[in-house]
């Protein structure tokens, strides 16, 4: 849907015309703790503070912001997700859900089918994160584990509350590096999972957030992100950053990119 609909139960906002929205005034929350540090590849911060800078000189106030309590938030997400995974595709065991195979060899059984069936429908990554989820949930670990995590989400939450009273909107890097080679860090899932430490906080909390291109990293042409984030149902001054920061950065930063020359075989 692109706009406001009264008849659709979920769509609570009328959104106006962000183009084109003046930034004087407006607050510009940088978080530390998702903004710079170990990991962040140099071309990353490079094109980010070059951003800061183009909203600096579109009148916003940038601001520096701490919440302590995201260095945890990657971890947290990574016992919640799971657990949600494992309790979600429990349906889908060849009787009920989706496909249904039955083993090669064997007694055909509903054990051996749901065995068969789950082993043949869901990739490496899946049955990672339902092994994983499955084990945090089992007795003697939920309270360690799950519980201690929903707590930190707590945390997390209260950090963003109090970060948006001192702030219009919260930006950092969408990642810490630019796009890895497809494939490259299958062997590797911790690396993949440290490439969300960003974006992983806001859907813990639940605000929504956006993501443009700022930069080129100069290391490699590689585009790289600027995440804005903003306060439940402050969809509205969002986009006005965005839609700001985008039109002040001038032409599209993707013709930038080696990638966009890019053809098929290469």
């Amino acid at each position: 849907m692109a706009d406001y609909s009264a008849r659709q139960s979920t769509c609570t906002l009328k959104l106006t015309d962000a183009s084109g929205k003046p930034l004087a005034g407006k607050k510009i929350g940088v978080v530390d703790e998702i903004a710079g540090g170990e990991g962040f590849q140099p071309g990353v911060l490079a094109s980010f503070n070059s951003a800061l800078e183009t909203l600096k000189n579109l009148g916003a106030e940038i601001v520096h912001i701490s919440c302590p309590s995201m260095k945890y938030a990657l971890g947290a997400y990574y016992l919640i997700m799971p657990a949600e995974v494992s309790s979600n595709l429990a349906r889908f065991d060849g009787m009920r859900y989706g496909i249904r195979v039955e083993p090669k060899e064997g007694p055909v059984t509903a054990e051996t089918v749901m065995a068969a069936t789950r082993g043949a429908g869901f990739g490496d990554e899946v049955k990672r994160r339902i092994i994983l989820g499955t084990h945090v949930l089992s007795a003697g670990y939920s309270d360690a584990y799950y519980a201690s995590a929903q707590k930190v989400r707590t945390l997390v939450q209260e950090d963003f509350a109090q970060a948006f009273a001192q702030a219009d909107v919260l930006v950092s890097p969408t990642a810490p590096t630019t796009a890895f080679k497809f494939g490259e860090k299958t062997d590797d899932p911790m690396a993949m999972y440290l490439n969300d430490v960003a974006t992983i906080p806001a859907n813990l909390a639940g605000i929504p957030g956006i993501s443009i291109p700022c930069g080129v990293a100069e290391e490699d042409g590689l585009p790289v992100g600027f995440q804005v984030l903003a306060p439940a149902r402050g969809d509205q001054v969002m986009y006005e950053v965005a839609g700001a920061l985008e039109a002040g950065l001038g032409e599209p930063l993707a013709l930038a990119c080696p990638a966009a020359d890019w053809k098929e075989g290469e």
